[in-house]
């Protein structure tokens, strides 16, 4: 077979999609030495993935995501490479590609939380743009051939959306890709001049992610004299500026510690000598963050939400995302209870080891050999 991966994504700038894409990847290199694969990168991440073996080889496709580009030249520079399967990580396939097409959806959270809040643009581009996902959601579901989704919650949403047969979505989960370092954490707290003890939330600042929820949840902590900072180390953005801007509202500046993008080896250290990993998100798709932590022996403490439910099981704290009492009750619990704390992080250790990423490349070539 000669496979293409769109992989503009790839690199940190793609955040959680990025992970995935080159995860996916470095694993399909791992098991498969015979079918052909051609792997489509932008300029600016062309270096960042270097392939090991010859039967995987690189491609320049410099078109930006969402961007109309896609849909006028993609198709062009998918189609000259004569693919037998062109796999797209993301919803924004090129509709007028002619040939097989694989689709991952990591979820469908733009369609649940549509609302101006999500967005800093005015109401008719906001309105157009949501009108246009939608369309292109749709044509991604009903053109490709397969499906992939991170979670069985995802899985059941898309069919509930789209009335799609089952037999065409499968479910791959994904992974931590983190190791324990074993060093003093001194040098990087100081670097990010961050003081410990402190609460780490790893994600971007959308509005479904809740982190005002955390906030209020810190506010009623901080009046209760509790000693507890929060990190979120994410990319700046304009929900980012948000971010601030409502910690300042709540006088959380000297509360909250937002040092932008944090290189993996330093976000490991940042996991490692937190107090717990907190989520209050009311919607993911997968929810690697939690695993991440938990791989690397940090307690989870997150929304009661089925999405998390089902990936992190017994091994995380839940709480009610909408009571900000809750969450300060929960993240005080684990401030505290020395026993619960432990007892997380061992069932973490067992939770984590259920999720493979070269699991998830063999059911996703397998899907490939069966569709070609």
């Amino acid at each position: 077979m000669r496979i293409g991966i769109d992989a503009r994504f790839l690199g940190p700038k793609g955040i959680g999609l990025g992970r995935y894409v080159f995860e996916l990847i470095v694993s399909l290199e791992k098991i498969d030495k015979k079918n052909e694969y051609i792997i489509f990168l932008q300029t600016e991440n062309f270096d960042f993935y270097k392939p090991k073996n010859k039967n995987f080889k690189k491609r320049i496709a410099d078109v930006p995501w969402y961007s109309a580009k896609e849909q006028l030249f993609l198709p062009f520079a998918f189609g000259k490479e004569k693919l037998d399967i062109l796999h797209v990580p993301h919803f924004n396939i090129p509709i007028f590609y002619p040939g097989k097409i694989v689709v991952t959806i990591h979820d469908i959270i733009k369609s649940e939380f549509a609302s101006l809040s999500a967005t800093t643009r005015s109401p008719i581009i906001y309105f157009l743009k949501h009108l246009a996902y939608e369309l292109v959601l749709k044509v991604a579901i009903f053109r490709s051939c397969h499906v992939f989704v991170p979670s069985n919650n995802v899985a059941q949403k898309l069919a509930n959306k789209f009335k799609i047969p089952k037999e065409k979505i499968s479910v791959t989960y994904e992974s931590s890709s983190f190791k324990r370092i074993n060093l003093d954490g001194s040098r990087i707290l100081k670097k990010y001049k961050i003081r410990k003890p402190y609460l780490i939330y790893v994600g971007n600042a959308y509005p479904h992610k809740n982190l005002e929820g955390i906030f209020n949840a810190l506010k009623i902590l901080t009046e209760q004299k509790k000693d507890i900072r929060l990190i979120n180390p994410c990319p700046r953005d304009v929900f980012y500026e948000r971010l601030k801007r409502k910690a300042k509202e709540l006088n959380l500046e000297n509360k909250v510690i937002l040092p932008g993008f944090v290189p993996d080896d330093d976000l490991i250290v940042l996991y490692q000598e937190s107090q717990a990993f907190v989520t209050a998100t009311f919607s993911e798709g997968f929810g690697i963050p939690g695993l991440e932590a938990m791989s690397l022996e940090t307690p989870v403490v997150c929304s009661n939400i089925p999405i998390l439910r089902e990936i992190y099981g017994n091994a995380a704290l839940f709480f009610d995302s909408k009571n900000p009492k809750d969450i300060a009750r929960k993240i005080n619990l684990i401030l505290t209870d020395n026993k619960l704390r432990e007892e997380l992080i061992q069932r973490g250790k067992v939770q984590v080891k259920k999720y493979s990423w070269e699991k998830m490349a063999r059911q996703t070539l397998g899907v490939y050999q069966k569709i070609c």
